[in-house]
């Protein structure tokens, strides 16, 4: 079997199928692994749709490829092709740079000991890890299918674009909602999360001075992020709770934390509650604060810029009092909404983070570094911090520290760690900076 010039030319589609087949791409350098899948999944179908595969020998083809494929609902990667960690650089590729949380990833290996499972799977946002030896034909069928219909499920979170968008949910619509949250609920009360922690680094210093928790969750759906869940949960009452869980688990972490350096780190919380007002909400965060001895700075609340958009008078109040605990808040997602300069004004979060489409590969693009400075300069007018996530690139970076963005996050900074190795993880980059 010889080599296509291209990943495109390696998938005719026979003829007769219907429109718009599953788009699954093989990256693998054995021409007989791509043989022996062409071979099992030569007729297979998912939803009454035909799935089209696309080939790939080396990871350089399959960037090419998924970037004018986006479209593309799972991938099929090798860890080791043409170097070592080819195949986990691909992941970091499509979620960093390409910006693609939706598309299944899942990674097959005949050297596990190059990519052990268990630090892949806390150290990359992956939804399968297999051997080559384990995987069966019937074995192979299952992954692909189980892979199309968690993609199918997350596609089904996103709320539809245009005018549809603005048109009140048919009935059926809603029995589909509510379905996806009950069995989305099931799933994740029963399982423990993976938490992973995403260092934040003074840019000025190249100090860890903060934690961001990132919780997920393995379910019958696929691997669930934190996002996610909010995409799909409606209901006021579970958010709460996970919300409850969330900050325990903050406030105890930081108070193991307390003593790695001075100031201590900053653990920023991902908030799922909208109703922020809410006397329960506040409730909750002061039984969470008071079960734990610890200064209240060290716990960031982040909140996504959308949900702050409604009820503007109460929730600049519920800002405030939270503020007044001593604890600080994040305005995440910023620049991505329509969030006025006056309520940001009478929001008055204490820090900004710039939305991750305005972050990547912005010293190359202009309309993004003009948004980006934008964002900057506004911050600074009004005394916040700008925090930078996502920065991948060491020109990125530069470009950041030269318009006095004071926090970064990103693979260029340091990558995501799980929680248990923080304290392990900050000494060592002590120990380098010293």
């Amino acid at each position: 079997m010889t080599e296509p010039d291209s990943p495109d030319r390696m998938s005719q589609p026979a003829a007769g199928v219907v429109e718009s087949p599953w788009q699954v791409l093989l990256v693998d350098d054995e021409p007989e692994v791509h043989a022996l899948t062409r071979l099992v999944l030569g007729r297979a179908s998912f939803e009454a749709k035909p799935i089209e595969l696309h080939s790939a020998y080396s990871a350089a083809e399959a960037r090419r490829f998924l970037a004018h494929h986006p479209d593309t609902a799972l991938v099929l990667v090798d860890v080791v092709m043409e170097a070592d960690d080819v195949g986990l650089a691909l992941v970091r590729y499509v979620r960093e740079q390409l910006g693609n949380s939706d598309l299944q990833i899942v990674l097959r290996t005949g050297q596990p000991g190059m990519a052990p499972e268990r630090e892949v799977i806390q150290h990359y946002e992956i939804n399968g890890y297999f051997l080559k030896t384990e995987i069966t034909a019937q074995k192979l069928h299952s992954i692909v299918i189980a892979s199309l219909r968690a993609y199918q499920y997350i596609k089904s979170l996103r709320p539809p674009h245009g005018t549809e968008g603005d048109r009140p949910p048919t009935a059926a619509q809603g029995a589909h909602q509510r379905f996806l949250e009950q069995t989305l609920l099931r799933d994740i009360q029963g399982t423990e999360p993976y938490l992973l922690a995403q260092p934040e680094v003074h840019l000025a210093s190249d100090v860890i001075v903060g934690i961001e928790l990132l919780p997920s969750w393995k379910t019958t759906q696929g691997v669930l992020a934190w996002s996610h869940v909010a995409d799909v949960i409606r209901d006021p009452g579970p958010r709460l709770a996970f919300d409850q869980w969330l900050l325990s688990q903050a406030c105890s972490w930081a108070e193991s934390w307390q003593s790695l350096q001075s100031p201590p780190l900053r653990v920023s919380v991902p908030i799922l509650t909208e109703q922020v007002s809410d006397p329960g909400f506040l409730d909750m965060v002061d039984r969470c604060l008071a079960a734990v001895p610890l200064p209240r700075s060290m716990i960031d609340l982040a909140f996504p810029e959308a949900i702050l958009l409604d009820k503007h008078t109460a929730t600049c109040d519920a800002l405030g009092l939270l503020q007044a605990r001593g604890l600080s808040v994040t305005l995440i997602d910023f620049g991505s909404g329509m969030i006025s300069l006056p309520l940001l004004r009478r929001l008055r979060p204490d820090r900004l983070k710039i939305h991750r489409s305005f972050v990547r590969n912005v010293s190359s693009d202009a309309e993004r570094s003009a948004v980006a400075r934008s964002v900057v300069a506004l911050a600074h007018t009004l005394g916040l911090t700008v925090v930078a996530d996502g920065i991948a690139t060491e020109l990125d970076l530069e470009f950041f520290k030269w318009e006095g963005c004071e926090v970064g996050q990103g693979d260029v900074l340091a990558r995501s760690i799980a929680v248990s190795d923080v304290a392990r993880f900050v000494a060592s980059r002590t120990d380098v900076t010293h």
